[in-house]
């Protein structure tokens, strides 16, 4: 009988620290890459990042074997000139969402390994403040007619 208060208790446990650990995560809907030209070194990527949670989520830094480096940037008017200002990190608030998109915080996608055409999906891996990683994926789409109202809503969790 002990045996099983101690099973039944274990188990208790290991469900409430999946439970802590899954309420870290961000929802990823719509992320998506427009098409670019052949010659093309660098591509922006935008997606919605939704926190479910009830504390902020900082997302140190994102990754992908399909680029070289991925820099977070916002696009703002400094002095009446547009600027791209680096981003050291993104923080989504809790119980809201952050969404990536022209003229706002995107990603830049540097050094494409090869040419990405409209339907290709890629993986991207973001690092949180707190070191857990999340997976996600992205979508190319043709650059013809885009605009950051989308019919398409990709979810990954």
């Amino acid at each position: 009988m002990r045996f099983l208060i101690n099973l039944s208790f274990s188990t208790f446990l290991l469900g409430f620290s999946l439970t802590a650990l899954a309420a870290d995560k961000l929802l990823v809907e719509d992320a998506w890459i427009p098409e670019a030209p052949p010659v093309s070194r660098v591509l922006a990527g935008f997606a919605t990042f939704k926190n479910p949670s009830d504390k902020d989520i900082e997302i140190v830094s994102i990754a992908s074997s399909g680029f070289g480096r991925i820099e977070m940037h916002l696009s703002k008017e400094v002095d009446g000139m547009a600027r791209m200002i680096p981003q050291k990190s993104l923080i989504v608030q809790a119980n809201k969402e952050l969404t990536l998109k022209h003229g706002s915080y995107h990603l830049m996608l540097f050094k494409p390994a090869k040419r990405y055409l409209a339907g290709t999906t890629l993986n991207f891996t973001m690092t949180l403040s707190n070191g857990q990683t999340q997976d996600f994926s992205a979508e190319v789409r043709s650059s013809m007619g885009q605009s950051d109202n989308h019919e398409h809503h990709h979810h990954h969790h």
